[in-house]
């Protein structure tokens, strides 16, 4: 019995002595005191049994053009509007169809293939008010905000004046869209050129009042889907995998969001050596996730070393969104005489009062943070250890779209010469306006967010 417990006395004794130098390590003297902002993940929208689909089409008189045929040239609206049928079911549990003009008014689902026919545009003279004379867009915007779990598909030219983008008809477009996106809905806009075969109506005229043109042969429709990013791109896949196949079918993307991060770099451990480059080659190199997923780079270096933290945008931005303007960097500098990790306390650390450190930037295809860029490792004392944290954050979303949709934009101003050179291929009015409400609201909502926290843990050598 003596001999048995001398045996376990032993073996905790051996036990104690292997572990207890794995405990001092992980206790992070090596690193000094401090707490960083940790991301916040956004709960995606709860999946229902209920899943509704609301489609809405614009029934205004210059639509008929989309759905007469154009010798030579192709029609991409009839195609895509005979199939929304089939893309809606593969959305959601059950399909609601609509029309809107000054109102919107319910279509039978058995009389959605008129949609396609020109007298679906024509104003019966039995009604003591024609429903096709205006695009009240507001409106199938206002009623995307009766079901937060629907996925909303509007079909229309988009054809908007300047007097329906400012003041209180303004307001009626955007406060609706404000909801839809703090809801945290998506609105994706599809731009298509089709061919065209009627009249273009309300063009702006210089000398006021409106003209019309009848000589297109080709403009763009577009199809605004407002919902689940994921629908969204359910959507937009059935649309290219089905229809814009060739290469001479020509058509836009943009994605609409507040959130236009596609994910934390930290929380998914997206952050490896190679961010940095080069860096692997230092003296001592470690690179490890500790606390909270922090990413920390261990090494010894000189003061000759140059470092650039590069992340292409693909990591960082949701495909098709307007992506990020503009980040913000918050960074954090201590230092300790002490340079041996067994040996430094937490009161060995000493924070610097230094405002910037390094400096960022966006380019082409990556986001680039240049460590040690303003304040250089040549400002900072030998035969010592430093510890440096960055955490970056997007901090404006950007305004792609602007640029995608560019050249398919007509001013009101220029709207009558533009007319007058007898275009083929007819503009959308306003275009970049409304693509640029579109960001301003997303602006709005949208709400700084943290990419990623990288630390940098070294010793700086003397030459």
């Amino acid at each position: 019995m003596l001999v048995q417990f001398r045996n376990i006395y032993f073996f905790l004794i051996l036990s104690l002595f292997l572990t207890s130098p794995l405990q001092s390590q992980t206790k992070g003297t090596c690193q000094p005191e401090f707490s960083l902002d940790q991301y916040l993940e956004k709960q995606d929208l709860k999946e229902t049994k209920k899943n509704p689909v609301f489609v809405f089409f614009d029934g205004s008189l210059s639509m008929q053009g989309f759905v007469k045929d154009q010798p030579g040239q192709k029609n991409l609206y009839r195609d895509v509007v005979d199939d929304l049928q089939q893309i809606s079911e593969n959305v959601g549990t059950k399909t609601f169809y609509h029309r809107f003009g000054s109102s919107i008014e319910s279509i039978r689902e058995n009389e959605i293939a008129r949609v396609t026919k020109p007298t679906f545009y024509v104003c019966e003279q039995s009604q003591a008010k024609c429903n096709n004379q205006e695009t009240r867009l507001e409106l199938a915007f206002k009623a995307a905000n009766a079901n937060k779990n629907g996925t909303y598909i509007i079909v229309t030219d988009l054809f908007l004046s300047n007097k329906q983008l400012v003041g209180s008809t303004l307001n009626s477009l955007t406060t609706p869209l404000k909801s839809i996106l703090k809801n945290g809905k998506s609105i994706g806009v599809f731009g298509v050129m089709s061919s065209f075969n009627g009249t273009i109506y309300d063009i702006p005229a210089k000398a006021g009042g409106t003209i019309k043109y009848a000589d297109a042969k080709k403009r763009p429709f577009y199809i605004i889907v407002i919902g689940d990013q994921k629908n969204i791109n359910r959507i937009k896949k059935n649309l290219e995998e089905q229809h814009f196949i060739d290469k001479s079918d020509h058509y836009k993307f943009a994605l609409i969001t507040s959130s236009p991060v596609l994910q934390n770099l930290n929380q998914n451990k997206i952050i490896t050596e190679n961010h940095i480059s080069t860096i692997s080659n230092a003296v001592n190199f470690k690179f490890e996730y500790s606390g909270n997923n922090l990413a920390v780079y261990n090494f010894d270096t000189n003061k000759n070393r140059t470092m650039q933290f590069n992340v292409k945008n693909s990591e960082i931005i949701v495909p098709g969104s307007a992506g990020v303007e503009k980040y913000k960097v918050k960074e954090n500098l201590w230092s300790s005489k002490e340079t041996n990790c067994r040996k430094i306390q937490a009161s060995d650390w000493k924070k610097a009062k230094i405002q910037k450190i390094s400096s960022w930037k966006n380019q082409g295809d990556k986001f680039s943070l240049d460590l040690f860029k303003d304040f250089s490792l040549d400002k900072l004392f030998t035969r010592s250890r430093y510890f440096y944290t960055a955490s970056i954050y997007a901090d404006k979303p950007g305004n792609l779209s602007e640029e995608i949709f560019k050249d398919w934009d007509l001013k009101d101003s220029e709207a009558e010469d533009f007319k007058g050179q007898n275009p083929v291929e007819f503009k959308t009015l306003n275009l970049v306006k409304i693509m640029k409400i579109l960001n301003s609201v997303a602006a709005d909502m949208f709400e700084p967010t943290l990419v990623a926290n990288v630390a940098l843990n070294f010793n700086l050598l003397k030459k």
